[in-house]
């Protein structure tokens, strides 16, 4: 299991078995704010694994933080757990974690779908409802925009790619 995966598993725990007025939506909130700024200013995300700084300092700063904006203590105690382990530059790929896990709780699968140019919801729609029977469980399809696979999509699903693209017909023709 990836490392991602069991801080995403232990951070849903927490929040399902915690007071009611926990609420994992507003947590994953203040942590993709977190994310996205970590994201936008690399700096930041070095001085957090800075070895120039005590553990002490670092935990004032990330408590400055996080206070400033307003965050949980369950968010900020979470960002302080990862700070502490040096996993801070997890963030993204454990809150893709917890999408995750949300979407199996309900009985469903993540896709990633690829195509060359962004689908429209009408498009979007009827591939996760083709793809849904397929594997008989809802489909969340995450979409992304790649102009390299010319046209077609490409879709993985548990870690299954199905490549309709272009590209891939092109890249079997040229190894013939």
């Amino acid at each position: 299991m990836k490392v991602s995966r069991l801080y995403a598993q232990v951070l849903v725990d927490v929040c399902l078995s915690e007071k009611p007025e926990i609420n994992l939506g507003s947590i994953t909130a203040e942590l993709h704010e977190f994310s996205q700024a970590l994201v936008s200013n690399a700096l930041a995300l070095k001085t957090f694994e800075s070895p120039m700084l005590s553990e002490d300092e670092k935990t004032k700063a990330m408590d400055s933080l996080c206070k400033k904006a307003g965050s949980s203590v369950l968010s900020t105690r979470f960002l302080a757990l990862l700070m502490k382990k040096g996993r801070l530059d997890l963030l993204p790929s454990i809150l893709a974690e917890v999408e995750r896990i949300q979407v199996e709780r309900r009985g469903g699968l993540i896709g990633e779908l690829v195509s060359a140019i962004p689908l429209d919801a009408a498009a979007l729609s009827g591939i996760a409802e083709v793809l849904s029977k397929r594997f008989q469980k809802p489909i969340q399809l995450n979409t992304k925009v790649d102009p390299a696979v010319i046209a077609g999509i490409k879709v993985t699903i548990n870690g299954v790619t199905y490549d309709g693209t272009i590209k891939s017909k092109l890249a079997k023709f040229a190894s013939m």
